[in-house]
């Protein structure tokens, strides 16, 4: 009788320390998780979803620490058209259009170069995996498959970029270049920047590419994922297949990558994006979102090797 009750006393004692480790009871937190679940496919059903929603890894974060792509952390250079923000006080600067490009594809359906699927995990470290994202994208079009550090940027960049937000870190990939994951492993930290590891690749070019469909499909067939963002939401965060169409007006909040493009998707075509989510969110961590839809493409860009 003793040792039972020691027992059952370890046990509350331990469920004890799981709700104060984080102030939410986990029965709770399933319950509201599910509540939110249920609440999306009812407005999914009122409004006409073309995509599914449902419980999903990346629905144990919060959207402000998955979605830390801030434009107002663009420094301001009046030589680049894509400019939108002066970096302190985040003055809007009207910009020029990006002209499209006049070989653009012209295929109705295309499906590009990506490498695995990366989790960022609680840091919203967005804006680094989708630089890195096309970088590895580009190399592996030239016939170089290889796993960069994202990591570093986010250790290493000295324009104060980390877990609390950035934005693309094409520079970087010039100069100095990328470093191995195998030498700077991903943490999903602010640690400190660690020396000791060499420059293996170095971008020899990059650009931007317009926000316009035609634009964005002329960088993915011809340097291979681009770097664009998106504002992410409830039902972006709760996808699990489909077409998504759940758009908003807003400003974006997410770095993403666009893979590849299917005009016969949504209501006049789709890309398919490369999330950094894990491989348990989406498609097995893509999706595929209708073109113009929650802004994705704004400041579409690519790294070349």
């Amino acid at each position: 009788m003793k040792k039972l009750f020691l027992m059952l006393l370890c046990m509350a004692l331990v469920a004890s320390f799981a709700i104060a480790k984080d102030g939410i009871d986990p029965v709770q937190k399933r319950v509201e998780m599910q509540a939110k679940i249920d609440a999306l496919k009812a407005e999914g059903q009122a409004k006409g979803w073309t995509f599914t929603v449902g419980v999903n890894p990346a629905m144990q974060y919060t959207i402000p620490q998955l979605c830390n792509f801030k434009p107002e952390l663009q420094s301001y250079n009046s030589d680049n058209d894509y400019i939108r923000y002066v970096q302190k006080g985040g003055k809007w600067i009207s910009p020029v259009p990006t002209p499209t490009p006049t070989d653009t594809p012209t295929g109705d359906a295309y499906m590009g170069h990506w490498t695995a699927v990366r989790n960022q995990g609680s840091c919203g470290s967005c804006w680094a995996f989708s630089t890195i994202g096309a970088f590895e994208s580009n190399l592996k079009k030239n016939g170089i498959t290889t796993d960069l550090s994202e990591q570093w940027l986010v250790s290493c960049n000295t324009d104060g970029w980390g877990c609390n937000g950035g934005w693309f870190a094409n520079d970087y990939m010039l100069n100095p270049g990328a470093v191995l994951e195998s030498c700077y492993p991903y943490t999903a930290t602010d640690s400190s920047c660690m020396s000791g590891c060499p420059y293996v690749y170095v971008a020899s070019g990059s650009g931007d590419t317009g926000d316009d469909v035609a634009g964005i499909k002329w960088g993915i067939q011809n340097y291979g994922a681009v770097s664009v963002a998106v504002y992410v939401n409830n039902a972006f965060q709760a996808y699990t297949s489909g077409t998504f169409n759940g758009c908003e007006d807003k400003n974006c909040n997410h770095a993403v990558l666009l893979c590849g493009w299917d005009d016969s998707k949504g209501a006049s075509g789709a890309w398919y994006m490369k999330n950094s989510w894990g491989t348990g969110w989406g498609e097995s961590g893509f999706m595929w979102i209708e073109y113009g839809c929650s802004k994705i493409g704004y400041g579409a860009n690519y790294l070349e090797y």
